[in-house]
């Protein structure tokens, strides 16, 4: 029997392990996989908002992607939800036409432009029959910024609408409310950069490692070999990696940042320069004089030893604290003066403005601040402010 020779040993799978240069600085990749050219697009799963570089064929469709090396966010990186971001353009169920409900109540497909005319007439039909304050929209935070202005405009000044919102919006209002109220205006004074230059890093009902893994990356580069403070309920995959985690007793997070700014006050841990530049430091003071750790402990299942060991911590003269927190606080109890309690600890002790420090709310979606910004949801376009007629008026003259 004749040996098979390399020839008849070359098949349809063998073919698939076949590499070609990739061009574009990919190295080698499968034949079926290689791109005639490259465009760049933002991750959609979660907030961090990750840029990649999407892989299209001849047809100008994605067949695979890379994270994009120069981008400031994911700095080259990618985590598994970012790697797999091409997968539901290849799912069975995936929708590919507009769906109209039938008489009997059953979606079926029908030509986009039939979809137009039919949403088209009855929209205006509710306004006609209704008015124009019986119709609503609701945007994501999953568009770029330039349609979110465009969205907001749209449907407001094109096709009448009274009411918009954002799903953003919604999820985010502690914080929004937190920030417009301490600060004026609806921002994280912080950039990811400042995971990286942080002495002392407390997590607030966040869990980084699985809901936005390059933000936990970022933590992993940091080479000032900072303390990792988690406070949550839940032992977390974050609690666990982390340098200590205060399982904190549910709805405590209030008292704990009170009795916390109790005793930095009281041990006079306080930053004179940074509380020179602020408003209500007098009011804030006298109203947690009293809640001291005794006051808190039961509130928060932490001893009062505890308590004062972690107000030396977020207040040693020198460190670089952040705090950081996400849904765990902006959708839970008393969400907007737990937002507001940590701004003051991070304003009492002087971490605000500077590399690693900073009082930040990570939002759920990539574009979430886009939505509350520009898209007349916590402001008018451009980031206007509501209250301010000279920025109506401004708004208003543009439009």
């Amino acid at each position: 029997m004749n040996p098979l020779t390399l020839k008849e040993n070359y098949g349809p799978l063998t073919r698939e392990l076949v590499q070609q240069p990739g061009d574009f600085g990919l190295g080698k990749v499968p034949t079926r996989l290689k791109p005639v050219s490259t465009t760049t697009s933002i991750c959609g799963f979660c907030a961090t908002g990750c840029q990649l570089n999407i892989h299209l064929d001849k047809q100008g469709q994605a067949i695979n992607l890379t994270p994009k090396s120069g981008y400031p966010v994911n700095l080259g990186m990618a985590c598994p939800k970012g790697w797999q971001a091409l997968d539901p353009l290849y799912t069975p169920d995936r929708a590919t036409s507009p769906l109209l409900r039938n008489a009997k109540g059953e979606m079926e497909e029908v030509e986009w432009g039939g979809a137009m005319e039919a949403f088209v007439s009855k929209l205006k039909a509710i306004q006609k029959d209704h008015g124009r304050e019986s119709v609503a929209f609701l945007s994501t935070g999953q568009i770029p910024f330039e349609e979110m202005a465009f969205l907001g405009c749209l449907f407001k000044f094109g096709m009448g609408f009274l009411h918009g919102d954002a799903n953003t919006r919604q999820c985010m209002a502690t914080a929004v409310m937190a920030y417009k109220q301490s600060f004026g205006f609806d921002a994280p004074p912080a950039s990811y950069a400042d995971f990286e230059e942080s002495d002392v890093i407390v997590l607030v009902g966040a869990n980084l490692c699985i809901a936005h893994p390059i933000l936990w990356q970022r933590v992993m580069r940091n080479k000032r070999n900072p303390k990792i403070i988690v406070i949550d309920p839940r032992s977390t995959e974050t609690a666990q990696a982390a340098t200590q985690h205060i399982p904190l007793k549910p709805k405590g997070d209030l008292a704990l940042f009170q009795a916390l700014t109790h005793c930095i006050i009281r041990d006079g841990r306080i930053d004179a320069q940074s509380i020179a530049n602020t408003e209500g430091y007098e009011e804030m003071a006298e109203f947690v004089s009293e809640l001291d750790p005794l006051w808190a402990a039961p509130k928060t299942g932490m001893s009062p030893k505890a308590i004062e060991a972690l107000a030396e911590t977020v207040s040693e003269p020198g460190k670089r604290v952040s705090w950081w927190w996400t849904m765990g606080v902006n959708q839970s109890h008393e969400g907007v003066r737990c937002a507001q309690a940590m701004i003051n600890l991070a304003l009492i002790t002087g971490n605000i403005g500077k590399p690693g420090t900073g009082a930040n709310s990570i939002t759920g979606q990539c574009n979430a601040m886009g939505s509350r910004l520009f898209s007349n949801t916590t402001s008018l376009v451009g980031g206007h402010d509501f209250a301010m007629a000279e920025h109506r008026a401004k708004v208003a003259e543009g439009l």
